[in-house]
């Protein structure tokens, strides 16, 4: 098996590289509060623009959120991070609707390749890419978290979305044939889709279509879990 870059539409592109993306990623690594990461991912899912009705309401809550446990001296003030994630989530909302799509699926995306690569060599994981087939003319669509490891052969795939309900019947498929193509080669095998929302209503998606094998589902609830091999 081979890997080779897919780096999809320049949008993404774009949206990858976005320091503002950036930044909340790395915050959202830091969060130890796991009910206050569950709160801004779902605030990301529910929100594709600043003039939905409750935005700022929802932005304020998650602030308030944040001061709700008393830090080292006893005040209840939020943790440092999170007045710079909340005006970068505001500053992500300032620009075009079609840009801030792109942006939060960068941020899905992005959060996930942190939680998964961490695991492998640098150039064992990356994101954006495709796989193709030595011994046949298999070759996958782009694959937006991508692992090939030869020397323990070993591969893991996975889509990512902000909401399960766009999770498409092409994206499973698509993970699918990698299993098959992969384990005929003789590679252990592990794909998944990855959610800001429910694993639940992932899992729900997933098995809406058919000649989809197992795909397992990441959500707001297991999400860390990709940092752990699926293989131990």
């Amino acid at each position: 098996m081979k890997v080779k870059a897919a780096a999809g539409s320049q949008e993404m592109q774009d949206a990858l590289r976005n320091p503002l993306v950036h930044v909340i990623v790395n915050i959202l690594l830091q969060v130890i509060d796991e009910t206050f990461f569950r709160r801004v991912a779902l605030f990301l899912n529910m929100y594709t623009q600043r003039t939905q009705p409750g935005f700022k309401e929802k932005l304020q809550a998650l602030h308030a959120y944040a001061k709700k446990y008393p830090d080292e001296k006893g005040l209840f003030a939020p943790p440092k991070y999170v007045d710079e994630l909340l005006q970068t989530l505001d500053a992500l909302y300032q620009q075009s609707d079609k840009i801030v799509g792109y942006r939060r699926g960068a941020i899905v995306e992005l959060f996930a390749t942190k939680q998964v690569c961490p695991r492998y060599k640098q150039s064992e994981c990356m994101d954006n890419q495709s796989f193709s087939d030595e011994q046949s003319p298999y070759s996958s669509a782009q694959i937006d978290v991508a692992v090939h490891a030869r020397s323990s052969q070993q591969i893991e795939g996975y889509t990512c979305k902000v909401k399960a309900d766009t999770i498409a019947s092409a994206d499973c498929t698509n993970l699918t044939a990698l299993a098959d193509i992969a384990e005929k080669r003789e590679y252990r095998v592990h794909i998944g889709a990855i959610c800001f929302d429910r694993s639940e209503l992932i899992q729900r998606r997933i098995t809406k279509f058919p000649l989809t094998r197992s795909i397992k589902a990441y959500g707001i609830d297991n999400i860390s879990m990709l940092r752990k091999s699926p293989f131990s």
